[in-house]
């Protein structure tokens, strides 16, 4: 079979899954447009769910700390008063950050993850 070859959405999920805490900090540095924030977006939903699967596995072992790859929330509403706090910060973390939407965008979900 000749021909461009293409990944189905199981195949991708799979690889960025695979994907080491460093890939995503390494993917948010790289955000630049849409492209680079969705694959950010991307790795970061992995992340949530390895973190979400390694804390059902031993429970215990995480019961008084934050999450094995660093959350501190659990659902999807917690998660996102973690982003619009970012959100209303005022000055970013880092001025540079602010001149570019898509990196802000992303620098505030990425914060929303350890926002308890």
């Amino acid at each position: 079979m000749g021909g461009k070859q293409t990944l189905s959405f199981v195949s991708v999920r799979g690889i960025l899954r695979s994907m080491a805490p460093a890939d995503i900090d390494a993917l948010l540095e790289a955000v630049h447009d849409e492209k680079s924030f969705g694959s950010f977006l991307h790795a970061l939903a992995a992340d949530f769910e390895a973190d979400r699967e390694m804390f059902e596995a031993d429970p215990e072992r995480y019961k008084y700390s934050s999450g094995p790859l660093g959350w501190e929330v659990g659902t999807v509403s917690d998660f996102l008063y973690g982003a619009a706090a970012e959100a209303s910060r005022r000055p970013p973390l880092r001025p540079q950050v602010a001149a570019n939407p898509w990196k802000r965008c992303a620098e505030m979900l990425y914060t929303a993850k350890i926002t308890e």
